[in-house]
């Protein structure tokens, strides 16, 4: 990939889920090393979007690129054909993924958590799974919780464990869904935290959030998303200070 790749790339993607029409045409790049974050009102197509560029969903239309490779999809004498089993497993192992809720592995602890996936997927050997574990846990501020299970730790600390899991498959771009929007109010700075460290250390992320603070402070490109649509998208700047469609006012002036 050169430098002026984008890390991913929406090519008038559509999706349905039966008759509803989820994504209507969605286009939108993200470069190499930016933060964008999506923002809209629930039912707007904002994780879904994510979850296609995941393989989590299937698209109907359109194309989505990460790092120039088609995801979902090879194509082969103008035709499309879908990915092997094996093979979208290796493009999602470049992407990592953040949700709502933590999903940990209840009956490991903090540390087996992170390691499990570098060992069973990367093939890495225990030793060195640990020594990457550790480290990541330290990052997001666990050092003291390796051999604590999910039920001991707070919601905050386990959404930072789940991203030192994600973190621990090297990825090169992370998808964070409403990372926080599970969490009491007074864990959310904790996990904001984490993630203003990884984008000031480079980390291509996609955020959908309704965290409008960490939006304005940490992000490059803000996009509105309503009804399967991109409304506008633009700097933090353009959209918080100077929006230009009325959908976008109407939005902001209701969270704000």
């Amino acid at each position: 990939m050169n430098e002026n790749t984008p890390m991913v790339r929406f090519e008038n993607v559509h999706k349905f889920f039966s008759d509803l029409h989820v994504l209507k045409g969605v286009s939108f790049t993200v470069p190499a090393g930016s933060v964008c974050t999506v923002l809209g009102p629930s039912g707007s197509g904002k994780s879904t979007a994510l979850r296609c560029i995941n393989q989590l969903e299937q698209i109907q239309a359109g194309r989505i690129y990460v790092q120039d490779e088609l995801i979902g999809y090879k194509e082969k004498n103008g035709r499309l054909h879908e990915l092997t089993h094996a093979e979208t497993a290796k493009q999602r192992a470049k992407i990592g993924m953040v949700f709502q809720r933590f999903n940990l592995f209840p009956h490991m602890t903090t540390l087996e958590n992170v390691m499990e996936a570098p060992i069973h997927v990367l093939k890495k050997n225990r030793g060195e799974a640990r020594e990457t574990a550790e480290r990541l846990l330290s990052q997001v501020g666990l050092a003291d919780r390796l051999s604590h299970y999910p039920s001991e730790l707070s919601g905050g600390q386990q959404q930072r464990v789940a991203i030192a899991r994600a973190l621990a498959m090297e990825p090169e771009l992370m998808l964070f869904d409403e990372p926080t929007s599970a969490l009491d109010p007074e864990l959310v700075g904790e996990v904001l935290n984490v993630m203003k460290d990884l984008a000031q250390m480079g980390m291509t992320m996609i955020v959908v959030t309704h965290e409008l603070g960490f939006a304005r402070e940490v992000s490059d490109q803000v996009v509105l998303m309503d009804n399967g649509y991109i409304i506008e998208s633009g700097s933090p700047a353009e959209i918080f200070d100077n929006p230009r469609h009325p959908r976008t006012k109407e939005f902001l002036s209701k969270v704000l």
